[in-house]
């Protein structure tokens, strides 16, 4: 419980109207994604409060409020998940969504300047308005810039051209885990942002690393994201309603959906793309996703689904192109084109039509039908000509479909739709960033595990397949996660579901596919950090150097007791057989409490 003086002094900081106690309002910070898989409940632990700063320096008094007074503490902008919240009642949630200013575009120098609740869709418009362009992660175009780049993972379809948002992060202001300010890069001696790097290390390392704090290593109050050059309309024309917009299809922009033989061909066609650096996205989205986006309920989806025929899609890729004129168009068209022909992939869709087009596309659905069999193709074909049916009456032609998926990757706004609407929640395992080539390796082994889990009854029967992936920085890196669905109100389906995390996170170690995007939160690090050099030390060391009264929460960042408690019963038990449950159950138990060093080593 907050004592009402403390709770008076923290309305005195940010006013009366932005702090509260009611629990009513409490619970809806604590009713989180995944927080079922976390704590075994919907809710996560209710705040002692919420609070809502408008700038820096009440941050700065709250963050030195909570250091007087030994309270935890965790700052969320748009928020995503239980990532945002505490297993445990009685944090101090700061909700900084008063803080939602574009600072700065800087279009000569190509970044902006944004506080934590500016979301990609608000930076995007503005940018094209100067011919820029931001990266927006997969969480969708209306999650936080700042929370990605800073503290989160910010894998997105356009990486391919616009990197990744772990990766454009520039200059930032930092109140670290004691109320103290920083100014980080060039930001701290010239006022300017164009760098988060000055002389030695590289503090942009030591608060994010690969997967960042998520809200466990203080509060970042602004930043700067590297934009990059649109080669497109100054404003999209939309049509639609919403989630079902539409957008014309700009000269010298193209989209396509091709069709492969196999992973062997996906694998060859990234590669190629990526080397000759002329898409703008490329993106593998799984069979089962793609069917719920482009479908308007859950029975539409499941009508079309139960025929086993569309998670034969799964041999598929989508490129966009956008070029500055129709000189630099025709020479991507014409690349990528060869590149199509070269592994024996099929354009299934796309924004140019002809001829050609509709031969790749009846060659394309051959592919499929001998994929799935006679006995797939004829059962799913009713439901399917009925859907088309529903479709071109309201003037859907596969020339619109390619518009919508045209306008899904490059605002990235359709992602939340397609994962929360078929079962409640799902879980995302595997992808860490790796070569493509080891990424079809993740999709591979993934369905492998998935199908285990799916004939248990405990995972949706999504085909199995559920390989998001993408490439970053023209195939310099990629990533590819494999999705799961569940049933959220099943006990037995959540119970279940932390096996199948289970058997990915080994898959990931004894197969050597990287570091998983889980690598997050002690239980975790106990898996990956003795077979990756025992980084826990160093990411420990960080955090108890920063925060020594573990004040700012880190139930998703790292403590060194737990961490090390969790290896020593792994090693205990082999590794191999233990329950994945037993050692979070573990980890709630040995939970050092905030405002003590419980985990800290001896000086």
């Amino acid at each position: 419980m907050l004592s009402d003086d403390v709770f008076l002094e923290l309305q005195g900081i940010v006013g009366a109207d932005n702090a509260t106690r009611e629990p009513a309002i409490l619970d809806t910070y604590a009713f989180q994604y995944i927080a079922e898989l976390i704590v075994g409940d919907n809710y996560m632990g209710r705040p002692c409060a919420v609070v809502m700063p408008g700038g820096t320096e009440e941050v700065q008094a709250i963050v030195r409020l909570c250091n007087r007074e030994s309270i935890p503490y965790k700052a969320i902008s748009t928020g995503w998940g239980a990532y945002g919240g505490s297993p445990a009642p009685g944090m101090l949630q700061l909700d900084l969504r008063r803080m939602n200013r574009i600072l700065q575009i800087d279009a000569d120098n190509m970044y902006a300047v944004v506080e934590p609740y500016v979301v990609g869709a608000t930076l995007q418009a503005e940018a094209m308005g100067l011919g820029l362009n931001c990266h927006i992660a997969g969480s969708g175009a209306n999650t936080s810039l700042l929370a990605s780049a800073t503290s989160v993972m910010g894998q997105g379809a356009t990486g391919v051209f616009t990197g990744f948002s772990n990766r454009n992060l520039l200059g930032f202001e930092w109140v670290m885990p004691d109320g103290e300010l920083l100014r980080v890069g060039c930001l701290q001696d010239s006022g300017e942002w164009f760098t988060g790097d000055g002389p030695g290390p590289s503090l942009r390392g030591v608060i994010r690393g690969f997967a960042g704090a998520f809200g466990g290593f203080g509060v970042f109050t602004k930043c700067a994201v590297k934009l990059y050059p649109w080669y497109g309309p100054r404003a999209l024309e939309l049509t639609g309603v919403s989630p079902d917009y539409e957008a014309t299809v700009p000269e010298n922009h193209a989209v396509y959906l091709i069709s492969f033989r196999g992973w062997q061909d996906m694998k060859d066609f990234g590669n190629m793309v990526g080397e000759a650096e002329i898409a703008f996205a490329l993106i593998h989205t799984p069979a089962a996703p793609a069917v719920v986006g482009v479908t308007r309920s859950n029975k539409e989806f499941h009508d079309l689904w139960k025929s086993g025929l569309f998670e034969h899609m799964k041999y598929s890729l989508e490129v966009v192109l956008t070029a500055g004129n129709a000189e630099e168009f025709t020479y991507q068209r014409d690349v990528l084109e060869d590149v199509i022909k070269w592994t024996g992939g099929k354009v299934a869709l796309c924004s140019i039509t002809g001829p050609r087009y509709y031969m790749d596309l009846a060659v394309a659905l051959s592919r499929l039908v001998r994929q799935a069999g006679i006995k797939k193709t004829l059962r799913g074909t009713p439901a399917l000509l009925t859907y088309m049916a529903t479709e071109w009456r309201n003037g859907r032609t596969p020339a619109l479909f390619a518009k919508a998926l045209y306008l899904g990757l490059i605002k990235q706004c359709l992602q939340a739709r397609c994962v929360f609407r078929p079962g409640g929640s799902f879980w995302t395992s595997m992808g860490g960033l790796t070569s493509w080539d080891c990424c079809i390796e993740n999709a591979i082994e993934g369905e492998r595990i998935k199908r285990g889990w799916i004939e248990k009854g405990i995972l949706m029967d999504d085909g199995a397949e559920q390989g998001w992936g993408m490439l970053y920085e023209s195939g310099a890196y990629a990533h590819c996660e494999e999705v799961a669905f569940y049933d959220q109100s099943d006990p037995v389906c959540v119970e279940g579901s932390m096996g199948y995390v289970t058997d990915t996170v080994k898959a990931t170690i004894d197969k050597h596919l990287a570091m998983s995007l889980n690598a997050t939160g002690d239980p975790f690090h106990a898996w990956y950090s003795p077979h990756v050099m025992n980084y826990h030390h160093h990411v420990a060391g960080i955090k108890e150097e920063f925060d020594p009264a573990n004040l700012s929460e880190a139930s998703t960042y790292i403590n060194r007791g737990i961490t090390e408690t969790l290896i020593k019963l792994i090693e205990e038990g082999g590794g191999e057989n233990l329950d994945f449950k037993d050692i979070l159950t573990l980890a709630d138990n040995e939970e050092a409490p905030a405002g003590t060093d419980a985990g800290r080593p001896a000086e």
